[in-house]
Order: C-alpha cells, then sequence, then structure tokens
C-alpha cells in the first residue's frame, strides 16, 4: 500500500498528490520510511502550493522519526515559501519533530517566523517553540514569545503554555537579560488563565539565589503564590513546601533572604488587590 501511495505523489493530478501526501502523514511514525520521507520532501517542491503545504503536515505527522537533516532543511527552507499556508504548516511540523529537531538552525528559522506578515504563521510558530523542549529555551526565543503574546489583546491559553514550558528549562532561563525577565512576569500578570504548575518553583529560585540578581524576585515570588507553594525564610536556608514534599536551598547572604521575603509580601498584597478573596498562602 505505502509503496502505491510513494507512486501516487506523482499523479498528473494535483489532488490526486495532496490527498496522497496527507494519507502518508495520517500513517504516523509507522510510514516514516526513507522512501516516504524522500517522497514527501520531494512533494515539498511541488508547484501546487496545496501539495505543498500538505506535504509539510505529513512530515510533521511522522514525528522524530522523520528528523532527518534533509527533513529539516526542506521545512526550514519552506519558512520562507511565497504561500503562508505553506509557511504555517512547515513552523507546525518543525515543532512536531521536538527536541530531536531543535536544532540552531530550526530556532533561527522559528525567531524568523515569529515576524512573519502572517498572523497564524506568527501563532503557530509560538505555538511550535513550547514543543521544543528544553533545546529549544534561549533568551532570543524566550523574546519572541512574550513580544509576540505582549503584541495581542488577549493572548491565547495555547501560547502562554508554550512559554510556560520553554519557562521548565533553567539553563535557557539562567542567561535571560532584564528586559526578558521583565517581559515574562508582565505576561504572567497579563493572561487571566494560566497554568503555572509544570515549572518548578525550585529551579526558578536557584537562578534567583545563585546568580543574586534581583530582576527574578517578581517572577520567583509571582510563580510560587499562584502554584500555592509555602517558602519560609531562615538564616541559611530557603525551605520550599509543595505537593511533593519540602526542598531545602542554602541560602548564602543574609541580604538575599531579607529581599525574597520583601518580594513575597509585596507580590502577594498585588495578587489580592487583584482578586480579593485570594490563595492563603504562606511565605
Amino acid at each position: 500500500m505505502i509503496a502505491a501511495l510513494i507512486k501516487a505523489t506523482r499523479d498528473e493530478d494535483y489532488d490526486v498528490r495532496r490527498v496522497v501526501c496527507q494519507a502518508l502523514g495520517n500513517l504516523g511514525e509507522q510510514a516514516a520510511t526513507n522512501e516516504v520521507i524522500a517522497a514527501l520532501i520531494n512533494a515539498m517542491r511541488d508547484e501546487a502550493h496545496s501539495v505543498r503545504w500538505d506535504a509539510c503536515e505529513a512530515l510533521g505527522n511522522l514525528g522524530e522519526k522523520a528528523a532527518t537533516n534533509e527533513v529539516i532543511a526542506a521545512l526550514i527552507n519552506a519558512t520562507q515559501d511565497e504561500n503562508f499556508y505553506v509557511r504555517l504548516y512547515a513552523c507546525i511540523a518543525l515543532g512536531k519533530l521536538g527536541e530531536k529537531g531543535a536544532s540552531n538552525e530550526v530556532i533561527a528559522a522559528l525567531i524568523n517566523a515569529t515576524q512573519d506578515e502572517n498572523d497564524h504563521v506568527r501563532w503557530d510558530t509560538c505555538v511550535a517553540f513550547g514543543k521544543l523542549g528544553e533545546k529549544g529555551a534561549s533568551n532570543e526565543v524566550i523574546d519572541s514569545l512574550v513580544n509576540f503574546i505582549g503584541a495581542i489583546d488577549d493572548s491565547d491559553d495555547i501560547l502562554v503554555d508554550s512559554l510556560v514550558w520553554v519557562m521548565c528549562s533553567y539553563d535557557g532561563m539562567r542567561p535571560l537579560k532584564f528586559e526578558t525577565i521583565e517581559k515574562i512576569y508582565n505576561c504572567m500578570r497579563k493572561s487571566s488563565k494560566i497554568d503555572l504548575t509544570p515549572i518548578p518553583s525550585e529551579r526558578l529560585m536557584e537562578l534567583f539565589l545563585n546568580s543574586r540578581n534581583v530582576s527574578w524576585l517578581r517572577l520567583v515570588a509571582y510563580v510560587a503564590l499562584v502554584q500555592g507553594i509555602a517558602v519560609t525564610v531562615g538564616k541559611s536556608i530557603v525551605r520550599i513546601y509543595d505537593a511533593k514534599g519540602m526542598v531545602e536551598l542554602k541560602l548564602s547572604h543574609a541580604e538575599l533572604g531579607v529581599s525574597l521575603t520583601e518580594a513575597f509580601r509585596d507580590q502577594r498584597r498585588e495578587i489580592e488587590m487583584d482578586f480579593p478573596f485570594g490563595k492563603e498562602t504562606a511565605s
């Protein structure tokens, strides 16, 4: 059957070629053979734009097994296609390749796509970032996400979820600039519905304690409070209590503890102003 479908990707009728690409994609990872991948890459050069975008979508549906250098190069090239549907499905497909496809070239192409003239392309590019995993977390990626989310009046939950998943990367978050940290905080406060539970609060706390960078304070305190996590500050230890238990982090300087306590107090006050019947969270 697969052999017949591969042959049909060269049919003289573009509707046949388009539907065949869809069929190959619907077979999922089991169809991710060298022959199928080669046929879909060839279909991405089809004169009919509908065939090109269905080929992009099909490659994405094949999953990480299709994350070859040839596929990645073809999808990156397709992000520059003249047809916005082709660009859109190319970005979606790059996201579906997951961490295996999160190369510097892919990230650069997606960052560029956040500036696309079409808002649907920009939107799905942000969603794609959230599927790249920790490898996709960088100052440039996070900055692109918060810039786009901050520019729209009512940010979609999926977009904010993408930002949340990127924020799960300690290595990706560590080198963030002050401006980007502030944008993340403002984005979090702007979103009316947001699930912050995937973000490990202890890692955010470590970012502050290890860097001693007060830029992290508002974000650290806000995430912990919204998550309903209790934090106690001792002379040399910060204790974090959540559903999984208690985590102790070393407090190297007493002034860090003072700053942390003040940040929690300030953030709790702001949250209670927004939500008068806010959570009773210890700090």
